[in-house]
């Protein structure tokens, strides 16, 4: 078996020796490489090689992490496509636990998960899995905020993409304020003590390692240039073919006069008739313009009966999809209009560029999509760059004006785009927003503020002109708005927070509200009505679809009033799971297909929680604190409030349980949360045990409901006669004794909740204060990584019960 042999399986060709030296050697932090050289290709299969020669020192997860959901989707076909040829091929890889299979790549894009529960890679930290994902939807779950996601599983995503993770940055200078962020946590990964460790990649064709330069992270020494630190590569006849394509480069005709409509409109009519002129019958042309608004108009003015394709990020992903699809297997002849999310990345080629001026490091992406493979041979290609030279810079967005000079000047010396004949790139991104550690240490408290807001983490990820919020589009008319089911992937248009605005005003618009889902069985999502135009990333809205704002071929248009067609839902996206977000008063996992008793329950996470830590190798002191919080984690669902809840009309397990057929919140106690119960119980029991405070943060922390804080809902009201509550929880409550399982119980207990209050008290520190402590020990990471393992021990045993695995142990 030979890393040839199985790079060959999977691609249909050799490798490069660059890309074999990742496989067999130490990798770099930095990994620079000319565009079209497989840069993609050597990180993946160099980490599953890795995964099924040294799986005891090589990540479980790989996390490619991209700036452009366009690359997102590219990245994911060709992972399954490779991993499908591997598994197909009958080499001696096939059938190893270490080789993911192609379900093992997961996707984490706008919407892609929408409440869905807990995706498979975050239940089964154990397995090799590949995470390909935006930027956005990565570095949210990294800085314990993930967009389009139950804020109640945002600690177990943040542990497992900062544990046994080797993170690939791709296209590094598209990321904007993501890539110190980038930087930043693993600066604080190593400060912080992750366990297990991490790791990062940055790759680029034009990555400077001074770029990466944090408070907590050094300038990489590790760097591999390809192909000048690499001799052989240096000497590829393919390499040759690629640096030496010939682009014939020169200044386009056509360019604004200024700004405003009339001018606009004029400078894309002149455009589209240089762009049909300069097009080679049989060949492809690609034009990058720098908006989405020219480039909707450039298409427009296109001849229809050429064949024409128009690709930008302001999509519906079923929309985008289909686009994706044209551009993979359309026509070679054709005119390509796209935007800047077709620069870096995107596997395409064509025989004429014609591009908008942009910084240096954005065109030399964007000469990377013509000729790319030397396929134009002698009469090479054709690049024409379009001046923006604007005074008042209104046509610089979304870049600044300096940017643009600098690459001007490049530009007036240079007449080939070939990679070896354009200069490297100098200077650096600016940076705003630089992460620190108190932020992410604040971060880790997932509570809202006393206001009901969440610490913004946004301009830690995009500038603040990309940031986003997704849109969809439902009919109104036919199902009204507060029965509308969740959004599905498909549905979803990305839409930057600035043109809110004008999407909008004078639209009737309605948005996810978690906190108004009404009680009971079978309760569905809440939509409220979104007032005015503020948004924030992450949120979703939903607009009638007769009011418009879209258009199938041109996508996200705020002005079109003609009525959206509707994206029809699958069969399967019509079940009451679809229907259903989670909210801080709902244990949905309780209600199962069958009665559960509390002690078996107990038994059965316990259990899972011991196979769980025995098969990550956990340290001794970790694995006895885990499984101590799983065999107490539900003592508090024996209070008499939980046990009202739980419905068993056929009698079923005994009582107390901890799941039954129907879980009713209508009846009990509002906002009872037994964790909160539970790690009460045990600490009233085993206070002063050397890991009492960090079980009994474990067991509180289960649900991710209860964790750093211990105060009262906002909309929680004071019980007559009671001095504290908090969480459904009274001072006073009983809880009745409770057989654990395995030779272990729970006496009767009488809770008190002094540990709300500032300072010591009778029950000694607060809750804040031991919460405290256990951050300042462990840190986030290795704290967030024990919480995890609670909770994913206690979903598999969950699941396991509902498919009736533990018959006869109920």
């Amino acid at each position: 078996m030979t890393f040839d042999l199985f790079f060959a399986s999977a691609l249909g060709e050799a490798p490069y020796e660059y890309q074999r030296r990742l496989a067999l050697g130490e990798w770099p932090a930095v990994l620079v490489a000319p565009t079209g050289l497989g840069k993609t290709a050597a990180v993946v299969m160099g980490w599953l090689w890795r995964r099924l020669t040294a799986p005891e020192t090589t990540p479980r997860r790989l996390v490619l992490c991209l700036p452009m959901r366009t690359l997102v989707e590219q990245a994911e076909g060709q992972v399954r496509d490779w991993l499908a040829r591997l598994h197909a091929s009958g080499g001696q890889w096939a059938g190893s636990q270490n080789l993911p299979a192609p379900d093992a790549v997961h996707v984490l894009m706008g919407g892609q998960e929408r409440e869905k529960g807990a995706p498979a890679w975050g239940r089964n930290p154990e397995c090799p899995a590949i995470l390909i994902g935006t930027q956005d939807m990565l570095l949210s779950r990294a800085l314990m905020r993930g967009y389009g996601m139950s804020r109640f599983r945002w600690p177990v995503e943040f542990a497992l993409l900062h544990a046994d993770t080797q993170w690939v940055f791709d296209e590094v200078q598209a990321m904007g304020a993501g890539m110190a962020t980038s930087a930043q946590l693993e600066g604080l990964r190593q400060v912080l003590a992750a366990a297990p460790a991490s790791r990062s990649l940055w790759l680029s064709a034009t990555l400077q390692p001074e770029w990466l330069r944090t408070v907590d992270h050094q300038v990489p020494d590790a760097v591999l240039r390809v192909p000048d630190d690499v001799p052989e590569d240096l000497a590829d006849p393919r390499v040759t073919a690629r640096r030496h394509a010939r682009k014939r480069l020169s200044r386009a005709a056509a360019r604004p006069e200024g700004s405003g409509r009339k001018e606009i409109e004029a400078y894309v009519r002149a455009l589209a008739a240089e762009v049909v002129e300069a097009h080679r019958p049989g060949q492809t042309t690609l034009v990058i313009l720098n908006t989405v608004a020219r480039a909707q108009e450039l298409y427009r003015h296109l001849p229809r009966t050429m064949e024409r394709l128009l690709l930008h990020a302001r999509f519906r992903a079923a929309d985008r999809q289909a686009a994706m699809e044209r551009l993979r297997t359309g026509p070679a002849d054709r005119i390509i209009v796209a935007t800047q999310a077709i620069e870096a990345g995107v596997d395409i080629t064509s025989a004429v560029l014609f591009t908008e001026l942009a910084p240096w490091s954005s065109l030399v992406q964007r000469f990377g999509r013509v000729n790319r493979y030397g396929e134009c041979g002698e009469e090479g290609a054709e690049i024409r760059w379009i001046d923006l030279d604007d005074p008042k810079g209104d046509l610089s967005a979304p870049y600044e004006m300096a940017e643009l000079a600098a690459a001007r000047t490049h530009l007036s010396d240079l007449t080939d785009g070939a990679p070896a004949s354009l200069p490297p790139v100098v200077g650096g991104p600016t940076r705003r927003h630089i992460l620190r550690r108190k932020d992410l240490l604040d971060l880790f408290d997932t509570d809202p503020d006393l206001t009901g807001f969440d610490i913004d983490v946004s301009p830690y990820i995009r500038d603040a002109q990309d940031t986003d919020f997704q849109v969809f589009w439902r009919d109104t008319a036919a199902v009204d708005a507060a029965q509308q089911p969740l959004p599905r992937p498909e549905e979803l248009c990305a839409v930057p927070i600035r043109r809110a605005t004008e999407l909008l005003k004078g639209r009737e618009a309605w948005r996810l509200d978690p906190q108004a889902q009404a009680a009971g069985p079978g309760a569905r999502a809440a939509w409220v009505r979104q007032e005015g135009d503020r948004v924030w990333p992450g949120l979703v809205v939903m607009l009638d679809a007769a009011v418009g704002g879209y258009h199938l071929e041109l996508g996200l248009l705020p002005d079109h009033k003609e009525p959206v067609p509707v994206v029809a839902a699958p069969a399967e996206a019509s079940g009451p799971e679809a229907d259903v977000t989670e909210s801080h008063d709902d244990d949905r996992d309780s209600r199962q297909s069958c009665a559960v008793s509390l002690t078996a329950h107990l038994g059965h996470v316990a259990a899972e929680a011991e196979a769980l830590c025995a098969s990550l190798g956990l340290p001794e002191a970790d694995r006895t604190a885990v499984v101590t919080a799983a065999r107490w984690h539900d003592v508090g669902k024996v209070h008499e409030a939980f046990q009202d809840r739980l419905v068993e009309p056929d009698g079923g397990a005994d009582r107390p349980l901890a799941k039954a057929s129907v879980y009713d919140r209508s009846r009990g106690r509002p906002y009872f949360r037994h964790e909160l119960a539970s790690a009460l119980a045990y600490l009233q029991q085993r206070d002063g045990e050397a890991v009492a405070d960090l079980v009994a943060y474990l067991i509180a922390a289960h649900h991710g409901k209860v964790r750093l804080s211990l105060r009262a809902l906002p909309a929680e009201t004071q019980p007559p006669g009671v001095t504290r509550f908090a969480r459904g929880v009274w001072e006073g409550d009983i809880l009745p004794p409770v057989d654990l399982g395995g030779g272990e119980s729970s006496d009767r207990v009488t809770l008190t909740l002094d540990m709300m209050e500032l300072g010591d008290g009778v029950s000694g520190p607060s809750w804040s204060a031991r919460t405290a402590r256990l951050l300042k020990e462990h840190g986030p990471f290795r704290l967030a990584w024990l919480e995890a393992l609670v909770r994913i021990a206690d979903w598999r045993a969950s699941s396991r019960e509902a498919q009736g695995d533990y018959d006869g142990d109920r």
